[in-house]
């Protein structure tokens, strides 16, 4: 079968599942690459077989730092929407600017986020109910891999889906997201174009190793499909499906106990509260789906938590201690209270959940004949405990107010002061160090916390950002047999109600 009609077909396979009418506008967003150029032209190329007068309307954004090469690339779009009589919608967005003012600390996120953006103000505009994009076969391999090698669950191992409900906040009704070229290789739609003598543009970002996917697509893949499976890219879209298959189950049954774990609705000032009981009764898995829905509930929004977020969210539910937190991104909170676990924004409360700072004090550490030290300032209690982590026992405490410090980064004592202007750290697992202020912004701490958020300070410098991240060299390093000596630090906090 040529690449003609293997592309056809499978936009056409796709197109019969989508219930588009005469009516309907479909957006199509394309950057004049292959995988877009050839959807577009295919797209156009079904109708007649569906026997369905959708409208299509071509978006471009210009949004990268290509200088020259980018309005070449929106002029070959331009020209190839003109000659084939396409609706076409430009804009040009400035990712930079965008990335200082969001605090987004990835190139390629913000871009992604300003992509999305204009897709769905395009879509508005036109009333389009679908926006098609050129993900392929490729892109989804590359996708599960990448979540895979950052640790992620069910979700990030789906991947992507042949049709999915909007993946950033817009207004109602929101388009649907669809990939008609899922199922077709990134070889095929280049073979499309050059079988249909279709030109189109070769994207020199796309050779730059400086983005984590570009080394999974030239480096990786071609690593894996040489020395482990010649097939990898099919048996990684198999994973991702199977992935899909067993999570739309458990979405069933989160469906179900749904209204018994969150019996009322977000609040007006955004506040959802979960049942501790009804949520702590649950399997893990279902557990981490409900806490993902309701942040979703709360924020609009599934990007920027992650499981690390969901575990900790988990780790406070049991019991019923009162006044734990965890810090979400975006400036969100999760807190405890006796019956209910609350996800808030900041100003839900009227209050920070941090109490006024009493000044700069000394901790008092657990040498000598201390073996746990108690240092009480203001509504600030600070406990100091000499332990013993035993190979094989997890050194993430789940919680984000408390962390093991290695002995030697506090001995010779340490200070606890609040954020200062220049201040920098060495985040864990990092080699340089970053502003603090970055960090806060990286965590989605709104400004007014700032000043009162406790760092542990040391001859060395910042020991550790409390709540935020932990310094690389104050880390606890195992000896041979996978032991350790640490310094267990807590940090309570009076909550205001």
């Amino acid at each position: 079968m040529s690449a003609i009609y293997r592309v056809l077909f499978k936009a056409l396979d796709s197109a019969r599942r989508l219930d588009l009418r005469d009516t309907d506008t479909v957006v199509v967003g394309i950057s004049g690459g292959p995988d877009s150029t050839a959807l577009l032209e295919a797209l156009g190329a079904i109708r007649e077989r569906l026997g369905i007068r959708f409208k299509l309307h071509a978006a471009h954004l210009i949004h990268d730092f290509r200088g020259q090469e980018r309005y070449d690339d929106a002029q070959f779009v331009r020209d190839f929407c003109a000659d084939s009589g396409r609706e076409l919608t430009v804009e040009e967005v400035d990712v930079a600017s965008y990335q200082r003012e969001h605090g987004v600390s990835s190139f390629e996120q913000a871009a992604r986020d300003l992509r999305y953006q204009f897709l769905e103000r395009v879509a508005r505009d036109t009333g389009a109910r679908f926006v098609a994009v050129a993900h392929t076969a490729d892109d989804l391999a590359e996708t599960v891999l990448l979540h895979i090698a950052r640790g992620s669950g069910m979700h990030g191992l789906r991947g992507m889906t042949e049709t999915a409900t909007w993946p950033y906040p817009a207004d109602d009704p929101a388009p649907r997201l669809w990939r008609p070229l899922l199922g077709v290789r990134r070889a095929d739609t280049i073979a499309y174009c050059t079988e249909r003598r279709i030109g189109y543009r070769d994207d020199t970002t796309n050779y730059m190793e400086d983005f984590a996917r570009n080394r999974v697509r030239l480096n990786l893949m071609p690593a894996l499909a040489e020395q482990l499976n010649p097939r990898i890219v099919p048996a990684l879209g198999r994973l991702a499906r199977t992935a899909a298959t067993q999570l739309d189950f458990l979405e069933a049954c989160a469906d179900e106990h749904w209204p018994a774990v969150a019996p009322e609705p977000v609040t007006e000032r955004g506040m959802l509260r979960l049942r501790r009981d009804a949520l702590a009764a649950l399997h893990p898995a279902l557990q981490a789906l409900i806490l993902r829905r309701a942040w979703a509930s709360v924020t609009g929004d599934n990007k920027r938590l992650t499981e690390g977020h969901l575990q900790q969210m988990a780790r406070i539910t049991g019991g019923n201690a009162s006044g734990k937190t965890v810090m979400l991104p975006g400036g969100y909170t999760v807190r405890t209270n006796r019956e209910c676990l609350e996800i808030y924004p900041a100003g839900a409360l009227g209050a920070c959940p941090y109490p006024d700072w009493p000044g700069d004090f000394r901790i008092t550490l657990p040498w000598g004949p201390i073996a746990s030290g108690v240092t009480k300032r203001g509504e600030w209690e600070v406990t100091a405990e000499a332990v013993k982590v035993e190979a094989g026992a997890s050194l993430d405490t789940g919680d984000s107010m408390r962390a093991y410090l290695s002995p030697s980064a506090l001995a010779e004592g340490a200070t606890v002061r609040t954020w200062q202007p220049g201040d920098r750290m060495q985040p864990l697992g990092m080699s340089g160090r970053r502003k603090l202020q970055d960090l806060f912004t990286d965590a989605g701490l709104p400004r007014e916390w700032r000043d009162k958020i406790p760092l542990v300070i040391t001859p060395a410098g910042i020991a550790w950002a409390v709540g935020v991240r932990l310094a690389d060299w104050a880390a606890v390093r195992r000896d041979e047999q996978g032991n350790a000596e640490a310094v267990l630090l807590t940090f309570q906090a009076k909550t205001p109600q």
